[in-house]
């Protein structure tokens, strides 16, 4: 058991002191459990240690015997920014509980930081997450379930995506994604599975020189037989033609996006020979196919040059 020196004990008597013991215990180090005996004897519950070096003042709260072993056990109670008297809370954002002299520090189930509020991993709202001035994820990006609402009100500019590198994806796989007021989009707006519909309104191109672009397919074959040319335009070449004058030929477009008879189709025909004067007498449109009546008129010379016909379905 180690007793340490006490540097200087200074008293002032008033009255009967019977236990000299009580008096403050200075020295230059903090105590430890074996520390139960002073100068004068043993200490005594209630005895105040100092330890002048490390600034700080101790209290022996209790005596334990063990194993014919007594160890103290010391409480500071004072240090050189003086000691912790109440411990408060702030509304909104922090709350203390005190229970049998023990203060339990809680954060609030509505929670105001009064500044930026930064986290190292995961920010979790169970319910409304509100930021005064912004809300800003520098990486992981921000996961949002449920009914989401972002400005409601005000004139500010909401932006979403701006800046990054890489793509912003919007919607989800059941619902739809609806939009209030103008969808301006500064370079490509593309529907990589379905339709872009305008319900009350039309597709326009504003800068000359722009307007719809289609992916359109092209294929050729014997005037005689059908050529199978898919998707919603496209070109189909019919070969070995002869017309004679006043004469009709029928030629026959496979389509699978022609589905009935009430689907419209925009024809343009081209290539004819020198002397004849070819034109669309009909079209008649069925389910997958299109029968386009091309007539020769009257006094004009035979055609045998191949014919183009170039279409673009307009409807299912």
């Amino acid at each position: 058991m180690t007793n340490p020196v006490a540097v200087n004990a200074y008293a002032v008597a008033v009255g009967n002191a019977p236990n000299v013991s009580m008096v403050p215990f200075i020295t230059n180090v903090a105590p430890a459990s074996t520390n139960i005996k002073g100068p004068n004897g043993p200490f005594q519950i209630g005895q105040v240690w100092v330890d002048n070096t490390g600034l700080a003042s101790y209290t022996l709260v209790g005596l334990t015997a063990a194993s014919g072993n007594i160890t103290g056990t010391w409480v500071q109670t004072g240090g050189a920014s003086g000691a912790i008297s109440s411990v408060l809370g702030t509304a909104n954002q922090v709350t203390v509980t005190t229970i049998a002299n023990v203060a339990t520090v809680s954060l609030p189930s509505a929670i105001t930081t009064p500044g930026s509020l930064t986290t190292t991993t995961t920010l979790a709202s169970g319910t409304t997450l509100t930021a005064g001035t912004g809300l800003i994820v520098t990486a992981g990006g921000a996961a949002i379930t449920g009914t989401t609402t972002i400005n409601t009100s005000g004139a500010g500019v909401t932006s979403i995506g701006t800046g990054g590198t890489g793509a912003t994806n919007i919607g989800n796989a059941t619902g739809n994604t609806a939009v209030t007021g103008s969808l301006t989009a500064s370079t490509t707006l593309t529907a990589t599975s379905g339709a872009i519909t305008a319900t009350n309104g039309n597709f326009v191109a504003t800068a000359v020189g722009t307007g719809i672009l289609l992916n359109s397919a092209q294929a050729s074959g014997v005037a005689s037989s059908p050529v199978v040319v898919n998707g919603r335009s496209g070109r189909a070449t019919f070969t070995t033609v002869s017309i004679a004058a006043a004469a009709d030929l029928t030629l026959t477009l496979t389509n699978s996006s022609i589905t009935a008879s009430t689907t419209e189709v925009m024809l343009s025909m081209s290539g004819a020979t020198t002397g004849s004067a070819l034109s669309i007498k009909s079209k008649t449109a069925s389910a997958g196919s299109l029968a386009i009546v091309v007539t020769n008129g009257t006094g004009a010379s035979t055609t045998t040059a191949d014919i183009q016909i170039d279409f673009l379905i307009l409807n299912a």
